[in-house]
């Protein structure tokens, strides 16, 4: 029965295939067309995690989740969706980062595989982005920016372009895996102990490496491939786009990673934000 409802769905949705294509496909986008139902299911299902994941932790983690106020327990509920998807991000990265195809053509090089995979993770994408819409006062302009970015360029992506470049932009989702393990054990009122230190250093390291210096990188060759017009087949906006999207997020990275010590010196800490305090 479910399989017959879900079958039956699909089917009339596919009947807006041919309007989505023409609203996508001028804009040199066809991929939106033929995965955008991919990425709607992917996005349901991330709804629905979030919304799981809070009768479960009350469930495995009684005393810890409980004790949270309504505002710390959403957080944990969103911190568990994004270490499951962080996960399954990196996870299919990794299956493709020394594909051919990829590799030997950085511009028009394409997987259908590797595609559908992207699509899974726009849905994400897209779930992220609306929760720093809603949550705009604890996220800020920072966030929102780079939720934006990272739409539109899967976008771009799953349209079987410049696919090679969802390894350096989506490899460093690895990190984040830490980062959100640390929110946890943070909530969990596990800030000062030996699992938190060497998470944190765990986290420091993956971040410098790949967050900043394998993005960076490669953004910095892409940058010289669009100087010299080095794109293939690609639409030439979007790969000035994704030039200026590595650019920006080295910079965004940057800036968080100090954001990112300086709250977890205080959490390890936090006497020195008592002296800070008497101090001013």
């Amino acid at each position: 029965m479910i399989v017959s409802l879900v079958t039956g769905i699909n089917s009339i949705l596919a009947e807006a295939d041919p309007l989505v294509h023409a609203v996508f496909d001028p804009l040199h986008l066809p991929g939106v067309g033929s995965y955008w139902r991919i990425a709607l299911a992917s996005l349901l299902v991330h709804i629905g995690l979030l919304y799981a994941f809070r009768p479960i932790s009350s469930l495995l983690f009684p005393r810890s989740f409980k004790r949270l106020s309504a505002a710390d327990q959403q957080g944990w509920c969103v911190a568990m969706v994004a270490v499951v998807h962080t996960a399954f991000d990196t996870s299919f990265i990794l299956k493709f980062i020394n594909h051919p195809a990829l590799n030997n053509d950085k511009m028009d090089g394409f997987s259908a595989e590797f595609e559908y995979y992207l699509a899974i993770a726009l849905g994400y994408y897209v779930w992220d982005l609306s929760t720093c819409i809603y949550n705009y006062a604890n996220y800020g302009v920072m966030y929102l920016i780079h939720g934006g970015l990272g739409v539109f360029g899967l976008l771009i992506l799953i349209s079987r372009q410049l696919q090679f470049y969802a390894i350096p932009y989506l490899l460093p989702e690895l990190s984040s895996i830490f980062l959100n393990i640390r929110h946890l054990l943070k909530y969990a009122g596990l800030g000062q102990s030996l699992v938190y230190k060497v998470n944190f250093a765990i986290f420091f390291v993956v971040y410098v490496v790949i967050r900043i210096g394998f993005e960076a990188y490669h953004s910095a060759k892409l940058v010289g491939y669009v100087y010299h017009h080095n794109i293939g087949n690609v639409c030439y906006p979007y790969a000035v786009f994704f030039a200026i999207l590595g650019i920006t997020l080295t910079v965004l990275n940057t800036i968080w990673l100090r954001q990112i010590v300086n709250a977890a010196y205080y959490t390890l800490y936090p006497q020195s934000t008592k002296r800070k305090s008497k101090a001013n």
